[in-house]
This record gives C-alpha cells, sequence and structure tokens, in this order.
C-alpha cells in the first residue's frame, strides 16, 4: 500500500496530507528510495512532502 500512496503522490492524484498519518514515514521511506534509484528527483520529492 505504500508503493500506491507513492504513485498516487508522484502522479499528483493525492496530496501529501491525505496520506494517513499512520503511514506517512513508510510512504516517505518509499520516496527516498526512489530518489536513491534514480527514478525521483530530490526537489521533486520535497514537493510532494512539503519540505
Amino acid at each position: 500500500m505504500n508503493e500506491i500512496w507513492a504513485n498516487r503522490l508522484i502522479a499528483g492524484t493525492k496530496k501529501w496530507e491525505q496520506v494517513p498519518a499512520s503511514r506517512k514515514e513508510a510512504v516517505a521511506a518509499v520516496l527516498e528510495g526512489r530518489v536513491e534509484s534514480g527514478v525521483l528527483s530530490e526537489e521533486r520529492r520535497l514537493e510532494i512532502v512539503g519540505g
């Protein structure tokens, strides 16, 4: 489910505020992993999480 949330955030169909609090840490880790693998830019990750 964390991967699904990450996909939705990247696609722009969901916003970080909509991610359940119980999943935010794990979804953030998925997004960080995608930055490390080169799939997502750090700038885009920060836009998504509001950082």
